[in-house]
């Protein structure tokens, strides 16, 4: 009896340990077999294969230091917290997508390209990573640059730029590794380092005093 609980609870805690990597295999096959639409032994094998690969690859970099004292798996993350960031994110790169093509067909095509600094607060680099993949996946942002705790990002126009640096991305992203994070703590020292508008005026004052 006593051995069967053992073995119970050794399973268990097995499961908890590499519940991260089981789960990202299991994600990662399904979408395999998602794009390649084929369900044969032979792509099932290679699918496996190359599975078996990225989570190889993803483990060991979990250990490589991307600054001093800190690496990739520092937190775990919280999974239930990831399904219900990929729909809100899925959703949000559907909206983004139908405004930037509105912007392209307006006959005034009214964008103001900009490039915009800011600092997050997220908890460690793998968040990050998942910040600044998000931005890039939405239309009209694109993640130019990150050092440390700095994100350089390319804005299409002024509504998508205060979009990005309410904090909202960030903290939900945040929310899958802390219990709480508050959007408008999370994105600090904002700078507007280029602006298509700004540099037309500069251009039409100095035409003027000309």
């Amino acid at each position: 009896m006593n051995q069967t609980a053992e073995t119970a609870q050794s399973e268990t805690s097995f499961f908890r340990k590499h519940r991260g990597i089981i789960y990202q295999a299991v994600l990662l096959m399904a979408l395999w077999l998602i794009l390649s639409g084929r369900f044969g032994l032979e792509p099932i094998i290679y699918g496996l294969l190359s599975v078996g690969a990225v989570v190889w690859l993803n483990f060991a970099t979990g250990t490589v230091p991307m600054k001093t004292g800190e690496t990739v798996s520092g937190q775990c993350i919280n999974v239930y917290r990831l399904i219900i960031y990929t729909f809100w994110l899925v959703i949000e790169i559907i909206k983004s997508g139908f405004f930037v093509a509105y912007l392209i067909l307006h006959p005034k095509m009214p964008i103001n390209p900009m490039i915009v600094r800011f600092q997050t607060k997220l908890p460690n680099p793998l968040a990050r990573v998942i910040l600044g993949n998000s931005i890039t996946l939405t239309p009209g942002t694109l993640t130019l640059d990150i050092q440390e705790d700095y994100f350089t990002v390319h804005a299409i126009v002024d509504e998508v730029e205060e979009d990005l640096v309410s904090g909202n991305m960030e903290a939900r992203v945040g929310r899958l590794y802390l219990q709480e994070c508050k959007a408008e703590e999370m994105c600090t020292d904002i700078t507007i380092l280029d602006s298509a508008v700004s540099a037309k005026q500069v251009v039409k004052y100095k035409g003027g005093s000309d």
